[in-house]
């Protein structure tokens, strides 16, 4: 009786070992694109329909999480406090005509909040300017919030058809 016990687990290893490499290949490509790129492109909600807006980002290196600077005093920030559920696109094309084929877009989507404790504040803008050091300005004025999205999925597309989805907590992607 404990021979196909033995034969089944000869058998689920490899496929374990897939999916773990494959999960592993997918969090690599996508913290090489969040290295990379600079800004980000947010899809927030609003009762009157979605709202996108270019923003300049820092992720996390577990990529847990994103951080951005936005004013208090704009369409994004009010939409992202009352439809905290946010969307951000990250990509690496270069708008030339093969671009379709060697393309990768990652979309991340979470819950979005303004960072208020002090400790994280601190911690959050570090990491950031050291990414964007031209924007301290920006960062330090009275009217700006800085914004953590914590990541709940990547959808990662390659090769203009070819989807992953990993949720961030799940031991494998999803083709």
């Amino acid at each position: 009786m404990k021979r196909p016990a033995l034969q089944l687990t000869q058998i689920a290893l490899p496929a374990w070992r897939w999916l773990m490499e494959s999960q592993q290949k997918t969090l690599g490509l996508i913290d090489s694109l969040l290295r990379e790129q600079r800004y980000a492109v947010l899809s927030t909600q609003a009762e009157t329909g979605p709202y996108c807006s270019l923003v300049a980002f820092w992720s996390a290196d577990d990529l847990l999480h994103v951080v951005f600077p936005t004013l208090r005093a704009t369409r994004k920030f009010t939409y992202l406090v009352s439809h905290p559920r946010v969307a951000l696109l990250f990509d690496d094309r270069t708008n030339v005509g093969l671009d379709i084929d060697e393309t990768t877009a990652v979309t991340a989507t979470g819950v979005a909040r303004e960072i208020t404790a002090e400790a994280a504040y601190s911690e959050a803008a570090s990491a950031f300017l050291d990414k964007h050091p031209a924007l301290s300005s920006f960062l330090a004025g009275p009217d700006c919030a800085l914004v953590r999205v914590d990541v709940e999925a990547y959808f990662v597309v390659t090769r203009f058809q070819n989807l992953v989805e990993l949720r961030m907590g799940d031991s494998q992607p999803k083709p």
